[in-house]
């Protein structure tokens, strides 16, 4: 089967996206898919939680041998050179062990140069005429035949994107199977889902991107005002005009979802990253994922 592309996005930060994939995509590598991500977050936050311990010196590695999201783009706008994003994959790049094996997950990292990279390729295609529009169309064209390749693979794809939506992240959301879209239910956060389902999704159903965007209530603390927002959030995805889906996994604001990579130490297992209740709410929503992009 083809890979199936799954984007976490949202344009607010802070609210669980690359915890998010993160954990996804070790719980998809421990059941046995073929499993990439793709790191489009100039933090690199995903890339460092991926690498683990020694996180800093494989991400420099990576950024010092050209290898990342930012060289692809570089190489295939400015250099004119065509390289496929397959060449730029770090293979094996988890730290974590399962049922005594190492876990195996590809990873194209990210780096701190990635928003000044994207801003350079939109002054360079600008003053050569390019619309905002043809910009995006050129990205994405190239990003689709890349992908398509990669598709072959593997049988999942995440992509973990920046807050704000960015030429890569709109091609990106254009290409996918599944847009995940992590939320903490509280009043501002809701904000920035609204922005999210309302104009940017409308602009990737203009482009035929008939999907709706799935809603996941993360760091959930059970307080009343978040009980009052999340039950507000299920009404309006049950509505007949909805704009959104939701799963019906909650990630609890929990000491299991946020474990440092330098504390757990080199090699750890995929039951200690992820401790406590946490391992059983991520193949959770693990097999609700399934479901969706079946």
């Amino acid at each position: 089967m083809s890979a199936r592309v799954i984007s976490i996005a949202n344009s607010k930060g802070g609210v669980g996206k690359t915890t998010t994939c993160v954990s996804l995509a070790e719980a998809f590598a421990a059941s046995g898919m073929r499993t990439l991500v793709i790191d489009l977050d100039t933090q690199a936050n995903a890339s460092l939680l991926i690498f683990g311990n020694n996180g800093d010196e494989h991400l420099f590695q990576a950024i010092n041998d050209y290898m990342t999201i930012s060289d692809w783009l570089l190489e295939n706008f400015f250099a004119n050179e065509q390289r496929r994003l397959g060449e730029f994959i770090t293979t094996d790049a988890s730290d974590v062990s399962f049922k005594g094996k190492p876990l195996p997950l590809d990873l194209i990292p990210s780096s701190p140069r990635l928003r000044k990279t994207e801003r350079e390729l939109i002054f360079e295609l600008t003053a050569k005429g390019y619309a905002m529009e043809a910009l995006q169309n050129q990205v994405g064209r190239r990003l689709r035949d890349d992908l398509n390749l990669l598709k072959a693979q593997y049988d999942v794809i995440l992509f973990d994107c920046p807050p704000g939506i960015s030429v890569m992240t709109e091609s990106v959301l254009a290409a996918s199977h599944l847009i995940i879209v992590p939320t903490i239910p509280d009043f501002m956060s809701t904000l920035g889902l609204d922005l999210f389902t309302g104009d940017i999704m409308k602009n990737l159903r203009d482009r035929d991107i008939e999907t709706l965007p799935c809603v996941l209530a993360t760091r959930y603390d059970g307080s009343s005002h978040q009980q009052v927002v999340l039950g507000a959030m299920r009404d309006a995805s049950s509505a007949a005009e909805t704009e959104f889906a939701m799963f019906k996994t909650v990630i609890p604001m929990k000491p299991g979802f946020a474990s440092n990579p330098i504390e757990l130490g080199p090699d750890p297992t995929l039951q200690a990253k992820w401790s406590g209740e946490a391992l059983q709410i991520i193949e959770q929503l693990l097999a609700e994922v399934r479901e969706k992009v079946a």
